[in-house]
């Protein structure tokens, strides 16, 4: 019998911190300030894989309107040790299913490395890829529900500066 993992959408930033920051930005410290960024958005909806109660994965939905989306999908990370179990693609659907919902389009700045991920589930590149200073190489991809693409979008180019 395989691992059986439950997931939790609205959950409290306290739940998801410490995975948000092992698995996205194991390079900064714990403290206040790594956590601000996800209150300073009242609309953000954050979401949680759990296993054996304990949070292993994360996702945050922001209002955010960009790249013809209303709505942004940031933070999607898992465990190191559960990665390769389809926790991420769960945690994207979840994302997904509260964008049909509110009958909104996503769109996401997304590591090279989870790519796949994003594609696999039907988000559209947008774009060149970019670099995130302390983080790496980046593309935007873009998610509409179905019957909600549009006849005409634009991508918009986005470089860093460093």
């Amino acid at each position: 019998m395989g691992e059986t993992f439950t997931y939790q959408w609205d959950v409290s930033p306290q739940i998801i911190a410490e995975v948000r920051r092992c698995a996205l930005y194991p390079f900064k410290s714990p403290g206040p300030e790594m956590d601000a960024e996800m209150t300073e958005n009242p609309m953000t909806v954050l979401g949680a894989a759990f296993h054996s109660d304990e949070p292993v994965g994360c996702i945050a939905v922001l209002d955010e309107p960009k790249h013809d989306c209303a709505l942004r999908v940031r933070w999607l990370g898992v465990e190191e040790m559960m990665r390769g179990k389809g926790i991420g693609a769960n945690l994207v659907q979840a994302a997904e299913g509260y964008a049909a919902a509110r009958q909104a389009a996503l769109w996401a700045d997304v590591r090279v490395k989870a790519i796949p991920i994003y594609d696999r589930l039907g988000f559209k590149a947008c774009g060149d890829f970019f670099e995130l200073p302390e983080i790496g190489r980046h593309r935007v991809m873009r998610w509409w529900p179905e019957g909600l693409w549009p006849s005409k979008t634009k991508c918009f180019r986005v470089r860093w500066l460093t």
